[in-house]
């Protein structure tokens, strides 16, 4: 698969399975007083920009969680997002950031099994730099062109090396399998070529 095929079907599963969040997700991020917004938890400079894509959406950038509840306006936000051009917005922008998460994942040797590239790719969110560490780190001793392999290195030891609280550790294991189930069911025969899952010399 190419690079843009690869970015396409990353962010088709972020959006289908919803580990980031659905189009219409606003949250209070935990780094402060901002929203996170969408189906990638935009927040920040990255927040505003998809914003700003989306008529209408510049009213609620710069803008703190606080300040948007306090007004009841929240829904109001939430209904932007979710609209068509908000849909459309998050789309675009996801396929964006899509393309960047495959560039930095290709410097990692041995990731160059498209089912594995896809897995890794829809954790990138979470900081694509951390995961191209995080796998980089671990290709001595992890065959990253198995897929089980891949979700049991993600399960067992990426919220640790990420570095986030203990009581987020269930939700990344929960991550883990619930990205498995989705990728080991994608076609990539019909529409890529590629061989259906299992049909690989390596343990699946």
């Amino acid at each position: 698969m190419t690079a843009e095929e690869l970015a396409k079907e990353i962010a088709k599963g972020l959006i289908e399975t919803g580990i980031e969040g659905a189009y219409d997700s606003v949250s209070c991020s935990t780094a402060g007083d901002y929203p996170s917004v969408g189906c990638s938890q935009w927040e920040g400079a990255r927040g505003n920009h998809l914003l700003s894509l989306i008529p209408g959406g510049d009213y609620f950038a710069e803008r703190t969680y606080t300040s948007i509840v306090g007004t009841g306006e929240l829904q109001e936000l939430k209904n932007l997002l979710d609209s068509d051009a908000g849909q459309a917005a998050q789309i675009s922008l996801l396929t964006e950031d899509c393309k960047t998460y495959v560039n930095t994942l290709q410097e990692v040797q041995t990731l160059d099994d498209s089912r594995c590239m896809i897995y890794a790719g829809m954790w990138c969110p979470t900081s694509h730099y951390v995961v191209r560490r995080f796998l980089q780190n671990r290709e001595h001793r992890v065959n990253l062109r198995s897929l089980l392999a891949l979700r049991n290195v993600f399960r067992d030891e990426y919220a640790k090396a990420a570095d986030v609280p203990f009581n987020c550790y269930a939700g990344y294991e929960n991550r883990a399998e619930r990205t498995y189930q989705y990728v080991t069911g994608l076609d990539l025969t019909t529409k890529y070529g590629v061989l259906w899952y299992g049909q690989y010399e390596y343990g699946r």
